[in-house]
C-alpha cells in the first residue's frame, strides 16, 4: 500500500508528464495566441445584423470565422486548463487560467448575436443557399442544431447579457474545483502495516480494498471529515449552481433545467426516464451482489465501508507500464489503425500520471481539434488505474478519430456519445483478462468483480446520482434552498434504496454528494449509466467478432458530433429510445454474479 507522501509537481519525472509544447512553447507565446484570436473575435462581430444579405455569403463567412475562432479558443483555453490542472497552487499557471476565462467570455460575449441571427433566418432562403452553395454544407447540421433552439434562444441584446454574465454563472463550479482541489486537506491514516500516511485521492482506493477492517474503516471516516466539516460551504456552492442552471433554464422557455440540458442533443427524456425506471426495478440485482459479498466475506454485519473488499485472495496490480501494454493487447481487437493512433498517445506524452500535490483529482480527457487529445490521471498500481487509463483512452481515440474524420465544428463528440467509447474499452479490457486468466480462478474472480463493480458504480450509483440531482434540480426550481440539511436528507434516502437491506450507512451523509464533481456539470451523470449499457452492447458484439461490428464501432467514432446522438447510434445498432439495452446490459452483470459464485465455490 503507498506509503510515501505526494511529490511537488516540479518532483515527477518528465515522461509522467504532458508535453504541453505540442500547443504552445510558452505561456508568453499562448497570451499572444489569445490575444489573437479575440482581435478575430472582434472582427466577426462586424457582420452582426448582416447574416442575411448577400444571398448566404455573409452567412458562409461568418461559419468560417466562427470555425476558426472556436478551434482557436479550444487550443488556448485548453491549454491555461492543463497548466491550472497539473498544480492548482501554481500562482503563474491560476492567472494564466483567470485570463483565459476571462478572454473566453468576452469572446462568447462579441459571437453571442450568431445564433439569433441564425434562427432568424428566413426558412426558404437558407434551403435556398444551402442548395446552391456547395461550401454552406459543411455547416448543415451547426445551422440545424442552432435552429432547433428557435424557442429559446433570446434577443441579441440579451444573449449578449447573458454570456457577458457567463463567468458569474460558473463561478460555483469553479470555487467547487479550487476548493476540492486545492485547499481540502485529509488526515494521516494508518496502512496495513500500521504506518501513519497520507489519505488522498488517489490512494483512497487502495485503503477500500484493505483485508484489515480497521484500516478501511478509518480511511472511510477520514476521506469523509473535511467533506463534512464544510458542508455548508459545499452545499451554498452547490444552491448556486443548481440556481443559476434553472435560471437560465427559465430564462431560455424551458420547463425545466433537465428539459434544456437535453434538448441541445436531441435526447428525449424518456431515455432519461427509461434509465431511472429501469435500474429501479432490478435493484434487487445489487442487492443480491452485496448480499454475495457479506457471505463470501464471512462478515456478520456488513457496512459500506466493506463494499470494495475482494474477494478474491490476492489483489491484481500493474504499474504505469504493464498497464499501458494490457491496454494496448486488449484493444488491438479493433485494428492495426486503433492501435497505432493508441500507441501515439502512450508515446507522446499525452497522458499526465502521476499524483502530485495540487494536482486535479480524479481522471479526465480533453479533446484539441488542430492538435490531439490529452488525458490526466492519478496513478496507482492498483488494477483500477489500468481500467481508468483505458477508460480515458476511449475517448482520446474517440477524439482522435473524429478529429481526423470531421471538421473541427463536429470533431467532439456530446458527452451522451463520449462515454460509451470510455466504457467501451473498459469492456474490452474485461473480456481480454478474464481469457488471459483462463483457469486461474482467483484471477478471474479479481477481474469479474472489477467489471461488477462498474456495474454498480456506473449503472446503480450514477443512476442514483442521477435521481439526486434531478430532485435537487425540481426542488430548488420550486423555491428550496439546498441546504446541507436538505441535501444530506436527500441523499440519504436513495443511498439506504439502491444500498439496500444488506448494507449499514456508517459516518456522514454529507460526503456521498459534497464530492462528486460532475453535480457541477448540468445533467451530466445519467450519460454514464445509459453509456455503459450501450458499450456493453457493442463491445460484445466487437468480441465476438460480428460481421461489420468492428467497422461499424470504428465509422461511430469518425462520427463525433456530426448528426444527433440517438441517429450515430442507430447507426451503430443500438436504439436508445428504449429500454432494451439497459436490460441487455443487466443481464450481461446477472450472468457474471452467476460466474463469480461458480469461482467461489472452485476457491473453496
Amino acid at each position: 500500500m503507498t506509503s510515501s507522501k505526494q511529490p511537488a509537481r516540479s518532483e515527477v519525472p518528465v515522461k509522467l508528464t504532458w508535453n504541453l509544447t505540442d500547443l504552445y512553447a510558452s505561456d508568453a507565446d499562448m497570451k499572444k495566441a489569445l490575444a489573437q484570436t479575440e482581435q478575430q473575435a472582434q472582427e466577426l462581430q462586424q457582420l452582426k445584423g448582416r447574416l442575411a444579405q448577400e444571398n448566404g455569403r455573409i452567412l458562409l463567412k461568418a461559419m468560417h470565422q466562427a470555425k476558426t475562432i472556436n478551434a482557436d479558443l479550444e487550443q488556448e483555453y485548453v491549454y491555461a486548463m492543463l497548466r491550472h490542472d497539473s498544480d492548482t497552487t501554481d500562482a503563474p499557471a491560476t492567472e494564466l487560467m483567470g485570463t483565459a476565462e476571462r478572454i473566453a467570455t468576452t469572446i462568447d460575449e462579441q459571437l453571442s448575436f450568431l445564433d439569433p441571427e441564425i434562427i432568424s433566418l428566413d426558412e426558404q432562403s437558407l434551403k435556398q443557399w444551402l442548395a446552391t452553395i456547395p461550401e454552406l454544407q459543411e455547416f448543415r447540421y451547426a445551422i440545424h442544431q442552432t435552429r432547433l433552439q428557435k424557442d429559446h434562444v433570446l434577443s441579441t441584446d440579451q444573449e449578449q447579457l447573458l454570456s457577458a454574465l457567463g463567468r458569474s454563472i460558473d463561478s460555483p463550479s469553479d470555487i467547487f474545483n479550487t476548493l476540492n482541489d486545492a485547499d481540502l486537506k485529509f488526515s494521516m491514516v494508518h496502512n496495513d502495516q500500521g504506518e501513519l500516511v497520507e489519505l488522498t485521492d488517489g490512494n483512497r482506493g487502495e485503503f477500500a480494498q484493505s483485508k484489515q477492517r480497521a484500516v478501511r474503516k478509518e480511511a472511510f471516516l477520514a476521506y469523509q471529515k473535511p467533506y463534512h466539516a464544510l458542508r455548508n460551504t459545499f452545499a451554498a456552492t452547490l444552491n448556486d449552481f443548481i440556481d443559476g442552471e434553472n435560471t437560465i433554464a427559465k430564462l431560455r422557455h424551458y420547463p425545466s433545467s433537465r428539459a434544456a440540458a437535453l434538448s441541445a442533443n436531441e435526447i428525449d427524456e424518456q431515455v432519461y426516464q427509461n434509465l431511472v425506471t429501469t435500474v429501479n426495478a432490478h435493484l434487487d440485482l445489487a442487492h443480491r451482489w452485496y448480499q454475495l459479498k457479506q457471505h463470501a466475506l464471512g462478515l456478520s454485519d456488513f457496512y459500506q465501508y466493506d463494499v470494495n473488499v475482494p474477494l478474491a485472495n490476492h489483489a491484481l496490480t500493474a504499474t504505469y507500464e504493464q498497464g499501458k501494454q494490457l491496454v494496448l493487447n486488449a484493444l488491438s481487437v479493433l485494428g492495426s489503425e486503433y492501435e497505432h493512433a493508441l500507441q501515439n498517445e502512450l508515446a507522446n506524452r499525452w497522458v499526465d500520471v502521476a499524483e502530485n500535490k495540487g494536482k486535479r483529482s480524479g481522471g479526465y480527457e480533453v479533446g484539441i481539434a488542430n492538435v490531439h487529445p490529452y488525458v490526466l490521471l492519478n496513478w496507482s498500481d492498483q488494477l483500477e488505474s489500468t481500467f481508468t487509463l483505458a477508460h480515458e483512452s476511449g475517448h482520446a481515440m474517440h477524439s482522435w478519430f473524429s478529429q481526423h474524420a470531421q471538421p473541427s465544428e463536429y470533431a467532439e463528440a456530446p458527452i451522451f456519445l463520449a462515454e460509451v467509447a470510455s466504457t467501451f474499452n473498459e469492456n474490452i479490457l474485461t473480456k481480454y483478462l478474464l481469457d488471459q486468466y483462463s483457469g486461474q480462478p482467483d484471477k478471474q474472480l479479481y477481474v469479474l468483480e472489477q467489471s461488477i463493480n462498474g456495474f454498480i458504480g456506473t449503472i446503480f450509483r450514477q443512476t442514483q446520482f442521477a435521481e439526486f440531482e434531478d430532485s435537487a434540480y425540481v426542488a430548488q426550481q420550486k423555491g428550496q434552498r439546498l441546504t446541507a440539511d436538505y441535501l444530506d436528507q436527500l441523499n440519504q434516502k436513495l443511498v439506504k434504496k439502491y444500498y439496500g437491506p444488506t448494507v449499514q450507512l456508517a459516518g456522514t451523509a454529507t460526503q456521498g454528494w459534497a464530492y462528486v464533481p460532475h453535480f457541477y456539470m448540468h445533467y451530466y451523470v445519467y450519460q454514464y449509466a445509459t453509456s455503459w449499457a450501450i458499450a456493453t452492447a457493442l463491445a460484445q458484439q466487437v468480441w465476438d467478432k460480428e460481421e461489420g461490428a468492428r467497422d461499424r464501432y470504428l465509422q461511430f467514432l469518425r462520427a463525433g458530433g456530426s448528426d444527433s446522438p440517438l441517429t450515430i447510434l442507430k447507426h451503430a445498432g443500438i436504439d436508445a429510445t428504449t429500454p432494451a439495452y439497459l436490460e441487455d446490459a443487466l443481464a450481461v452483470m446477472d450472468q457474471e454474479i452467476n460466474q463469480v459464485e461458480k469461482l467461489l465455490k472452485q476457491n473453496q
